[in-house]
């Protein structure tokens, strides 16, 4: 019976569940993560935002002589709004990562408690059958 407590009182030892950026291990995979999470963020948005008007608002005639309709600049970025887009999308790819990141986390600790009140059930379980069966034998 002695064993059993000590078995109680230690503490049970579950790894941490993985991350989805942990899982990229490769160079590729890791550059991958930097171009998105850097090209995914609002500072990126806000940036694109405020270059496209520094821009329009005179900068690309000084600088290019890119006059109105922006060619210039319509031409490298590939359109203001896909870009916009492309860094839209991105944000929300990886605002959906750290949901999902944060929810299996809450899911393995609902599972490391079920598994403590488990063990904890069975060891009294056993206790109360251990007790009554000294009880019908004397």
């Amino acid at each position: 019976m002695a064993a059993k407590k000590t078995r109680m009182a230690q503490p049970l030892q579950h790894p941490k569940p993985p991350k989805l950026a942990n899982e990229r291990t490769g160079l590729n995979d890791k550059v991958a993560n930097v171009i998105a999470t850097t090209v995914g963020s609002m500072w990126m948005f806000y940036a694109s935002i405020i270059g496209f008007a520094v821009w329009m608002a005179g900068l690309g005639v000084t600088v290019a002589g890119d006059n109105y309709p922006y060619n210039l600049m319509l031409l490298a970025v590939g359109g203001i709004m896909q870009w916009l887009a492309m860094i839209a999308i991105l944000v929300a790819q990886n605002a959906q990562g750290n949901v999902q990141d944060k929810q299996v986390e809450h899911l393995h600790d609902l599972g490391v408690t079920t598994h403590r009140l488990v063990v904890e059930n069975t060891e009294l379980t056993e206790a109360i059958h251990d007790h009554f069966m000294k009880k019908s034998a004397t």
